[in-house]
């Protein structure tokens, strides 16, 4: 192999590696989106559950001020939570609970809100 070859080579990986990263950018900012999504699901499955559990649960949830102090009081009912809504949330998301325990959760991304 000669060094033109070589060096005509490394070029062209290189162009090809170039191109690619948009592709895997977008393949990871879509796997944070569903990440995002499945854990809106569990805080509203976390809902339904302190609602069932709860004496006086939608009461105490519309006395929450805030999102964070709303996912306190379920906290106990969502897989691995954290200490805080934040701290739970991937970063560049934020979760909004609902006024009432039956609104979903809505979740805005770096690129918007996400449906799901």
């Amino acid at each position: 192999m000669t060094l033109v070859e070589g060096i005509g080579m490394t070029v062209l990986v290189g162009i090809l590696a170039s191109l690619s990263y948009p592709a895997i950018n977008g393949l990871r900012g879509a796997g944070l989106d569903q990440q995002a999504i499945g854990i809106a699901q569990a805080l509203n499955q976390a809902q339904q559950t302190y609602q069932l559990r709860v004496a006086n649960a939608a009461s105490s949830w519309s006395g929450a001020p805030d999102s964070n102090s709303k996912y306190l009081l379920i906290s106990g009912y969502v897989p691995y939570a954290a200490d805080t809504l934040p701290d739970y949330s991937p970063a560049g998301y934020t979760f909004t609970l609902g006024s009432t325990l039956g609104t979903r959760v809505a979740v805005t991304g770096p690129n918007g809100n996400l449906s799901y």
